[in-house]
């Protein structure tokens, strides 16, 4: 994932969640970027501790993935249980 930069996300409404937030800068479910926008919010933590929903107001810094953007496909990740 070529990460280059963040948007500055402002929470305006009710019940908006960070995976939410992903979805409507991307309209897809990239994998690894909700973590990724977890991980540079630090803040977003002691949120989560008590509620998945982000009071408004709050600051969210989404990654900018240029190949997502693209509509590039991304590589799949291969899990194999038995050799």
């Amino acid at each position: 994932m070529a990460i280059e930069g963040t948007d500055l996300v402002i929470v305006a409404g009710d019940y908006i969640t960070v995976d939410l937030l992903v979805w409507r800068r991307y309209r897809t479910r990239p994998p690894g970027l909700f973590e990724i926008t977890l991980d540079i919010n630090p803040h977003l933590a002691r949120i989560h501790r008590t509620t998945p929903f982000l009071p408004a107001g709050t600051q969210v810094r989404i990654p900018i993935d240029p190949d997502v953007l693209r509509g590039a496909p991304q590589p799949a990740k291969v899990v194999m249980l038995y050799e």
